[in-house]
């Protein structure tokens, strides 16, 4: 299934999140599906976001940042790093 598609001025793409701690890539993709994000495990310690239904590829990036904060706060031991 392809995350990306596009919209308007710009092409909405997924974000590659990558975490320090593999076992919480689960927990991870979970939140952002709960909250009507597409998330794809797309290896040991990465995740695949996207927000299909954003106005902007500014708007879907701006979702995922605040779902991603909400996420590091309730797990503050984890490092993310996010491929943008």
């Amino acid at each position: 299934m392809a995350l990306a598609a596009e919209v308007g001025r710009g092409t909405l793409r997924p974000m590659l999140i990558r975490l320090s701690d593999p076992s919480f890539v689960d927990d991870l993709c979970a939140h952002f599906r709960d909250s009507g994000f597409t998330a794809e495990r797309r290896g040991s310690r990465t995740i695949e976001v996207g927000r299909g239904d954003a106005p902007t590829p500014e708007q879907e990036e701006r979702e995922i940042d605040l779902h991603l904060r909400v996420w590091r706060a309730t797990n503050p031991g984890v490092i993310v790093f996010i491929d943008r």
